[in-house]
């Protein structure tokens, strides 16, 4: 990642500012308080925003101006990108706009300051805390450097680099891959008493059951839409009907009429009905009785012995 140009308008000691950074070696001197740092933090505050700020957006602005502007232009993996930020303080508020886009090699653009943010986060892998520290020695860090001793030095070092935060990160990776190995650990022991238990239901036939059920649910569901289109041609009918009952409306005093004719018309049926009860009642009687007298006649013949040919002749009289 190289930066190729910064230019400034009331960013903290700048008024305008511009400055073109070829390839090489850049050397910036000055007195302490000249802005040397302002301008690195400028460039961080370009890509990053407030996160890159030791302070808040307040202290960048030029004091008795009430906007700044930043706008960097930089290259990384042979894209150039351009990013532009731009503050406006009011009463209480600072209004914060911020652009990035890709200027070749690229069609990228992102618009908010949370959006660029998180872009360049992710191209350079680095938040605003690493890039800094990757970047940028602050005074006095550089005479602790020097003064101290081996073991310090490593200190100061790993502390430069966040060294200690990567190797936190390490020992949470650690305990963490000791915890979803517990996890797994205990998920198989579930699973294998969920395994099982489905060979101990397998064993008891559960799937032909479950197969049976299904089939079952099946006709149950064939004969719930038989009901549904039922429902609704019955309702179909009964519209139907509402409709002929509201159009023969006029006609209910003439069914009345019929419908009195029609009770004395089935009095009529029924008392016919039991009178025809009583004569067959009457007839199982009478065949009753001249089957007993057949019967009589039968037992006589055989009791007196007749010829076949007499008992034919009677047998002719009585049909």
């Amino acid at each position: 990642m190289r930066f190729d140009r910064i230019r400034l308008s009331n960013f903290k000691p700048y008024g305008d500012a511009d400055l073109q950074l070829t390839e090489g070696v850049t050397v910036i001197h000055g007195i302490n308080g000249s802005g040397k740092s302002s301008l690195l933090e400028a460039c961080f505050f370009a890509l990053y925003g407030s996160k890159a700020l030791d302070g808040t957006l307040d202290d960048v602005i030029t004091n008795g101006e009430e906007e700044t502007e930043v706008d960097l232009w930089f290259t990384h993996d042979g894209v150039s990108y351009h990013v532009s930020r731009r503050l406006r303080a009011y009463d209480d508020r600072v209004d914060h706009d911020c652009t990035l886009e890709a200027t070749a090699g690229s069609d990228v653009t992102r618009d908010g300051a949370t959006a660029v943010r998180r872009f360049v986060t992710e191209l350079l892998r680095m938040d605003a805390d690493a890039f800094v520290n990757c970047a940028y020695v602050r005074q006095g860090e550089v005479n602790a450097l020097i003064n101290a001793s081996p073991s310090q030095r490593q200190d100061v070092i790993d502390d430069l680099l966040q060294l200690g935060t990567l190797e936190e990160y390490r020992e949470r990776a650690g305990d963490a891959r000791l915890g979803v190995e517990d996890v797994l650990n205990a998920k198989r022991a579930v699973l294998e008493e969920k395994e099982k238990r489905i060979e101990e239901k397998e064993e008891k036939g559960l799937h032909d059951r479950l197969n049976g059920l299904e089939s079952e649910l099946s006709e149950l569901d064939d004969q719930v839409d038989h009901y549904e289109t039922q429902r609704e041609q019955a309702t179909e009918t009964r519209s139907e009907a509402a409709e002929t009952l509201a159009t023969y409306e006029e006609k209910r005093s003439e069914l009345a009429t019929v419908e009195s004719t029609i009770e004395s018309i089935e009095e009529s049926i029924r008392e016919t009905e039991r009178e025809r009860e009583e004569h067959l009642e009457a007839v199982r009687e009478v065949r009753e009785r001249i089957d007993e007298r057949e019967a009589a006649v039968d037992n006589a013949v055989e009791a007196a012995g007749l010829d076949a040919p007499t008992a034919a002749a009677i047998a002719d009289r009585r049909s």
